[in-house]
Formats: structure tokens, sequence, C-alpha cells
């Protein structure tokens, strides 16, 4: 229950649900968001010569600025695309079903997968990530 708590005010505060407080002032309104969420992605996890369990992730990108965020959320199918080819790769090379996935190297493989096509992205965060066996 309380890994389920966390997960949930990581994403809040990801998404810029989190209360305002002195440390975090809350944004001036009519500013707009410059978070772009995705849908979960959720990749097999390969063995030597069987399916071994699934990756799942879900993202949420911050953008530079709005503009940039509204630029990115028209592209939304190609940063799906290049957040699972690079999921998948990650998968394929790092991910097992028995061990606690690596987020530092998944989330600097997901920032140089999607900067390289897309400079109006600042970070791309991981708000949830589980492997599991099959």
């Amino acid at each position: 229950m309380r890994h389920a708590f966390i997960l949930a005010a990581i994403g809040l505060a990801a998404i810029g649900g989190a209360p305002a407080t002195a440390q975090h002032p809350a944004p001036p309104s009519g500013l707009g968001t410059v978070f772009v969420r995705l849908a979960e992605i959720t990749t097999p996890i390969f063995g030597d010569s069987r399916v071994e369990g699934a990756l799942s992730v879900t993202l949420v990108i911050e953008a530079k600025n709005v503009s940039a965020a509204n630029a990115l959320k028209t592209k939304i199918p190609t940063l799906r695309a290049a957040s699972l080819a690079a999921t998948l790769e990650f998968s394929r090379l790092y991910a097992s079903g028995f061990l606690p996935v690596n987020a530092e190297r998944l989330s600097a493989d997901l920032n140089a997968a999607l900067k390289r096509d897309h400079p109006g992205i600042a970070h791309v965060l991981i708000t949830r990530v589980i492997a599991v066996p099959a």
C-alpha cells in the first residue's frame, strides 16, 4: 500500500498535481502546462529462447515551454514510437522479470532517443516502471 501511495505521489508531482508549497509555488495561471503524458508502454522481456516477462513503463514528457508542449501534443504517435523502440531495446539488453529495473539507465536511454528528434523536450520523466516475470 505504501508503495502505491509513493507511486501516486510521484505521478501527481510529475503532471503538476502536487499542492503548492513555499519551496514549489504553483505556476501562475494562464501559462498552460508543459507536460505531455504518454500512455503506458509494455514490452516483452526476452531470455535465451523464450519470453521471460514484461516491462511496463509510463512516461510524462516535460517540454521546454508551452509552445513546445503544444507542438509535442501533435506528435504523440511519433513520441510513442520512439519510446517503444527505446524501451524494447532496453528490455532486450538489460531487463529481467526477476531483478529491479535500472530506471536511471532506462531514463537516460529514453531521454537520448526522444531528444534527438524533438528539441522541444526538456526531460522525459518515468512515472511508473515495473518488470514482472512471465
